[in-house]
């Protein structure tokens, strides 16, 4: 009777095991098929597709996009879970913005309170994003930006003494990666700390630190789909202590510093702190609740602060780098950037004027056409937060399935912009209206698009006027054509920098 218990035991626990393993492996597979939707079948199936985990990023990018090329949309897998995969510019429109409410998440792996930095827009989902969405979009209005043009001219100037010092062949993604750097410590923290002639500054050494390429890191970030329910049950913190002090402590001693002296500046760090002491004064007033989702506090202040540099540090680096690799290959480009930048400073006096940057229409033209050969991302997620029916359609997205929309692949569509492979900063033009919509977003699109897209559209262009007005540049010997991107990095990044001559004008 005893060993007749144990293996009626044994038969049920493999029984379990047997059904836990079906809804585990099996099940997710069918989850396409269920909804009517064609779909690319897992390379393994005990681990699913980890095809994607070695591709370099451009790569992915085009492998997803030229799958099933006449779809609109199809299924795939990372690992076993499910992702639909959209390569049609008017579904990718339609999630992002016009059924924006039906999609308005990301997979992020990273709860909001995880740690000192993590509560910011990027991290925030619901309710809550869109309170915060709301505090900061004016964060970034025309009139803030303005105020902001000062500190973007002195971190130019800066550029412009560090080249003339240093002209002849230099690795230019250090130095752009450098400026861009010496704009993020000015806006978002304060510091006048001059990384352009000081490289060795711990903060520039955390952010080469933090964005080195590295296979591991670009595979965890690749997981995220994946991962994402595990790190939000563990509370996992992806930040290493010692970047959340210097971080903390960066802002804090910026922030005590100008209250005990009573100093004002116009920068990203001042405007945080206003809507700090805005709720403060709510709250001490009892209009607002301490504990509501929407209170803007001091980890509120740090981690917006952080964010600014994550977010505009690497992206802004590599985009100028691939910008002045495309302006060196082109000479006919860049001689109609140059007439551009001196006919309309000379309207201006001379000066680099808030306004006369505004008038370089070509000048943002070249940058727009970088973004679309050389987006910082392949892909745009998305999370279906209520189910969604695909217009036109009879498939309906249950709440929770993971959205992959193509950027890189559309933007090397052929049949949206004509000879992808060149570099035409006329296809901008915005008289000429030639782009379709939904068919470039390097920064996302519809109210989760980048909220600082216009500040980096606009560092981008300072820094593009002040050295194309005093300096031509030129491919060297050590000039890669055509360069590669490395596999290791999870962004779009040159492998070995990119070497170019910088002459004086």
């Amino acid at each position: 009777m005893e060993s007749l218990l144990i293996y009626s035991l044994e038969l049920g626990l493999l029984a379990v095991a047997i059904v836990f393993l079906y809804r585990k492996l099996y099940s997710p597979y069918n989850f396409w098929k269920k909804l009517g939707v064609p779909f690319k079948e897992p390379g393994n199936f005990i681990i699913g597709e980890t095809s994607f985990l070695l591709m370099p990023m451009e790569e992915f990018g085009k492998s997803l996009y030229n799958s099933f090329p006449n779809e609109k949309f199809y299924g795939t897998f990372q690992l076993w879970n499910p992702i639909l995969i959209v390569r049609d510019p008017e579904l990718a429109e339609n999630i992002m913005i016009k059924d924006f409410s039906h999609a308005y998440n990301r997979n992020n792996m990273v709860e909001p309170d995880t740690n000192a930095l993590s509560k910011h827009l990027v991290n925030y989902r619901d309710e809550k994003w869109k309170h915060l969405r709301n505090k900061l979009t004016p964060t970034f209005s025309s009139g803030k930006l303005k105020g902001m043009h000062p500190q973007l001219l002195a971190c130019g100037e800066s550029f412009v003494k560090y080249l003339t010092q240093n002209q002849g062949e230099v690795q230019v993604k250090d130095l752009f990666g450098r400026f861009s750097m010496d704009v993020v410590a000015s806006i978002a923290f304060g510091l006048d700390l001059d990384i352009m002639n000081n490289p060795d500054s711990q903060f520039y050494e955390i952010g080469k630190t933090t964005f080195a390429p590295n296979l591991f890191v670009r595979s965890f970030f690749m997981l995220q789909h994946f991962l994402a329910p595990l790190y939000k049950m563990l509370g996992a913190n992806l930040i290493p202590k010692k970047m959340e002090h210097f971080f903390v402590n960066a802002v804090k001693q910026t922030l005590e510093y100008r209250e005990k002296n009573n100093v004002s500046r116009q920068d990203y760090l001042h405007i945080l702190a206003e809507l700090k002491k805005k709720d403060d004064e709510l709250i001490n007033s009892k209009e607002l609740d301490p504990n509501g989702i929407d209170v803007f506090d001091e980890q509120s202040v740090i981690s917006n602060a952080f964010v600014f540099f994550a977010a505009g540090y690497e992206t802004t680096g590599s985009t100028l780098s691939y910008l002045f690799y495309e302006i060196a290959l082109h000479q006919e480009v860049q001689e109609k950037l140059h007439q551009e930048i001196t006919t309309v400073m000379a309207k201006h006096n001379g000066e680099l004027t808030f306004e006369a940057i505004s008038e370089m229409t070509y000048v943002e033209q070249a940058i727009n056409e970088t973004l679309r050969m050389h987006p910082p991302g392949v892909a745009a997620d998305r999370v279906i937060t209520k189910e969604y029916q695909i217009p036109g359609t009879d498939v309906v997205l249950p709440v929770g399935t993971a959205v992959l929309i193509q950027v890189y692949g559309m933007h090397y569509d052929p049949q949206y912009f004509p000879e992808p492979q060149v570099f035409r900063p006329e296809r901008f033009d915005p008289e000429k209206n030639e782009i379709i919509k939904g068919t470039y977003m390097p920064f996302g699109a519809g109210p989760r698009v980048c909220i600082a897209a216009r500040f980096a559209k606009i560092e981008m262009k300072v820094c593009a006027a002040m050295l194309l007005k005093n300096f031509k540049v030129k491919p060297c010997s050590r000039t890669k054509v055509p360069f590669e991107n490395d596999p290791r990095s999870f962004l779009l990044t040159p492998k070995d920098g990119i070497w170019l001559n910088f002459e004086k004008r």
